[in-house]
């Protein structure tokens, strides 16, 4: 039995005849030709590569290039930073040993070992200065340029300098500002402590 359309198989449902409509000859066309054409060009490209690659290589190149790119970029944001200290020691070396020295023993600018702070031993302290620069002494804003990550791991860095002695041989820049007790400063603060400590980094001038 046969429909507008096509065969009527026996499939009756509340009255209702479901018709086997066949698929379009076009449609089955492009099938078989799809097919068809991926039959001989999976061996002929990409197994026995009888036709010229420079395009597919072009073109696996620039993919390689663009996701080096990224990395490098994801790298450089600070994504992909997991120790906050060890990100700050190497933000340290890049930015910072011109006028803090190598180990920051103090060259231009003070010494970070030692318990004397020009602008205050805090952590917030520091997380400000670094943020804002120091004019009268010639330290840059940071802020603008490295952005908040880069700038808490720097400021975590630098806290962690007073636990961290200078090699032998090296000698740590005379003491500049107001001296502060390290040890209290650098104490683990409590939970309390840490929800009470503000929000804002105090800024240097």
């Amino acid at each position: 039995m046969t429909g507008p359309h096509g065969t009527l198989p026996d499939h009756d449902y509340d009255g209702i005849n479901e018709e086997d409509n066949p698929l379009p000859k076009w449609w089955l066309g492009i099938f078989y030709f799809a097919i068809l054409f991926s039959i001989v060009y999976v061996p002929v490209v990409h197994v026995f590569k009888f036709l010229p690659q420079t395009q597919l290589d072009r073109s696996v190149a620039h993919a390689a290039r663009v996701q080096e790119l990224r990395e490098l970029e994801l790298e450089a944001s600070g994504e992909l930073d997991k120790d906050p200290v060890a990100a700050g020691k190497k933000y340290f070396k890049t930015f910072c040993v011109s006028c803090h020295g190598t180990y920051g023993e103090g060259g231009i600018g003070p010494n970070l070992h030692d318990e004397y702070w020009i602008h205050g031993a805090a952590e917030e302290s520091i997380r400000g200065v670094i943020t804002s620069g120091v004019a009268a002494k010639g330290m840059p804003a940071w802020g603008p340029i490295l952005g908040d990550r880069k700038i808490n791991n720097l400021a975590e860095y630098v806290v962690s300098m007073w636990d961290e002695k200078l090699p032998e041989g090296i000698a740590g820049k005379k003491p500049e500002g107001e001296k502060f007790d390290m040890a209290v400063m650098r104490a683990p603060k409590t939970e309390t402590e840490e929800a009470a400590a503000p929000d804002s980094a105090v800024t240097g001038s």
